[in-house]
């Protein structure tokens, strides 16, 4: 069973766009020839990637291009995004896909969709505007839903519809909830209804390259389901479900083998973890270049080398309007007593022997084999030898650029004939044609039933914490909160008002409780918030990380609930309800 983080992160918005265009994958906004983006919590400037690259277009948008591109965020929290949009509008947490359904609403309502795009790219149109027409969805209904006034929603559709090219642009704020598959497919429609799919300035698909691989010889598989029931009819979508893992019984994991990874801190319900590594597994290896929580649970520690010490290659991230394969190769030597990761693969591997051992032989047998086996058929196409790639350090590739739709119909589709055809073939029921176009649910809060739990938890993250982000050298814990001028800590960041109604001055510590736990932290009080929100950033309350990092401030996750997307089996993280009081 091999189970990705992805599931704590993007699936969501990858399977909402599954169901459109049949491209289970990361897409690429063409950030920097846009006129107009539309962020549904999206922290485009502080956490969403390819980072690198959307402040570079930003600054393109913002103050290089002749025409100023107007950008609009959809969000509780005033974010870094929202503090340099040109409006913020903050939302009902849990109802992005309700604001989604009114501005389609009116776009269609007003004839203000690209007709010609809609009638030969796409299919389903009829379904949808059929279920987008439906009074739920009115701007004056969703106002009440969403807090969003309606007299915005209509102009907010009408700029949106009036400005191509346009984006809308889905991030974990609005999509990390127990529907969010189908909120990411909602938001996502809102780009085909305006041509902004396959075009300059909108979405834009480039092919990934395609590495040699071989899989002649495949190792059998497991017999059974797997442990993280991806794939399931409870998550059909699922490519993987790594936080279900610790809700695996006695006896149905021998051996886990973690690399580079730390869900004790990164999952919600982090207690389970703990308990899951000393409780239920028997046997536990991590693999790393540094210590972390989830390493002191290890039976065995196998050191790995920093970035700057191990071999691997890459490629762009879609964007950029070509390929390019990129090499990593040592530049310092390896720390005593360390592995590249390929060669204890490798070993694993020849240890195990039999058809495992037979899977893994004449693919390269150590780190830099493998990267130059695995890279060997572009670099022949490319006509650049292996000398010459270790030297220049990457390889630029002709591109695929045309936007291909997977689906049955070849087009984009309003009604999606990938997850039909999905539920067909795992004998789920297809009766309800709601379930195959996007929708809007009220989100099931977590601790909703306790009076006291009053508030929304909104968990976030900052630019040091994404990816392999670290907060453990001085100078990171300096400017962990940019926003909030501060750093050596976390904060609870409310209303000024909702914290004035509780007793609560700005700086007080204060317990903030959930059904699972509670925390402690000072109150940062502030009018960018909304008043039934309680936000929280990750990336602080390590106790096993590093001498700049232990000890300093809290993990919100400790009082995340435990809930998970429908179809993609993603964590969701802010459909946790808490309360907050004075220490």
């Amino acid at each position: 069973n091999v189970v990705s983080a992805e599931s704590l992160d993007s699936e969501v918005e990858k399977a909402g766009r599954w169901m459109a265009d049949g491209n289970y994958e990361h897409i690429a906004y063409d950030l920097e020839n846009t006129r107009y983006v539309l962020s549904f919590g999206a922290s485009i400037l502080e956490s969403c990637r390819p980072l690198a690259r959307n402040l570079w277009g930003w600054g393109k948008i913002r103050g290089e291009n002749t025409v100023r591109a107007k950008v609009v965020v959809v969000d509780p929290r005033y974010s870094l995004t929202a503090s340099k949009a040109d409006e913020w509008v903050p939302i009902q947490p849990g109802t992005d896909g309700a604001l989604a359904m009114a501005l389609a609403q009116v776009i269609i309502e007003e004839g203000l969709y690209d007709t010609d795009f809609v009638a030969t790219k796409c299919a389903g149109f009829d379904e949808y505007r059929a279920e987008v027409l439906k009074s739920e969805y009115s701007p004056d209904n969703v106002e009440q839903i969403s807090g969003v006034k309606a007299d915005t929603i209509r102009r907010l559709a009408r700029d949106f519809a009036g400005s191509k090219p346009a984006i809308a642009w889905s991030g974990r704020g609005s999509t990390a909830w127990p529907n969010g598959s189908y909120v990411s497919y909602a938001i996502f429609c809102l780009n085909a209804l305006v041509g902004s799919v396959g075009v300059e300035g909108g979405i834009i698909y480039q092919e990934d390259l395609t590495t040699q691989y071989r899989d002649d010889n495949p190792v059998a598989n497991i017999d059974g389901n797997r442990i993280d029931q991806a794939g399931s009819n409870s998550y059909p979508l699922a490519r993987g479900v790594i936080n279900k893992m610790p809700d695996a019984a006695s006896g149905a994991v021998d051996v886990a083998i973690g690399f580079n990874c730390n869900f004790n801190m990164v999952a919600p319900g982090t207690s389970r973890w703990g308990a899951f590594l000393k409780d239920v597994v028997p046997f536990y290896v991590h693999i790393g270049s540094f210590p972390c929580e989830m390493s002191q649970y290890a039976d065995i520690i196998l050191p790995t080398g920093t970035f700057l010490e191990e071999w691997g290659y890459d490629h762009c991230p879609p964007g950029p309007g070509f390929a390019e394969l990129k090499i990593k190769q040592p530049v310092v030597e390896p720390a005593s007593g360390t592995k590249f990761l390929a060669d204890i693969v490798f070993e694993l591997a020849r240890g195990l022997g039999g058809t495992v051992n037979e899977a893994f032989e004449g693919i390269g047998d150590d780190a830099e084999g493998f990267v130059r086996y695995r890279t060997a058929t572009i670099l022949s196409d490319a006509g650049m030898s292996w000398d010459e790639f270790k030297e220049q350090g990457f390889c630029k590739v002709n591109p695929t650029q045309n936007y291909q739709f997977n689906t049955p119909s070849g087009r984009f589709e309003f009604y999606s004939g990938n997850l039909k055809a999905l539920y067909e073939s795992k004998g789920l029921p297809t009766g309800n044609d709601t379930a195959f176009m996007p929708h809007y649910v009220t989100a099931d809060f977590l601790g909703g039933e306790v009076e006291d739990y009053a508030l929304y938890l909104a968990p976030y993250n900052t630019v040091l914490n994404i990816q392999n982000g670290s907060q453990n050298y001085p100078w990171a814990q300096e400017i962990f909160m940019v926003m909030c001028g501060i750093g050596w800590g976390s904060l609870v960041e409310m209303n000024k008002e909702t914290a004035d109604n509780l007793g609560i001055g700005d700086g007080d510590r204060v317990k903030v409780e959930s059904k699972y736990g509670e925390i402690e932290a000072k109150a940062k009080l502030t009018e960018g918030i909304h008043p039934q929100v309680v936000a929280v950033a990750h990336g602080q309350g390590h106790w096993a990380y590093g001498e700049w990092q232990k000890d300093i401030g809290v993990n919100v996750n400790d009082i995340v609930g435990v809930d998970y997307d429908v179809l993609s089996g993603q964590s969701s993280f802010f459909n946790t309800k808490v309360k907050v009081s004075r220490v």
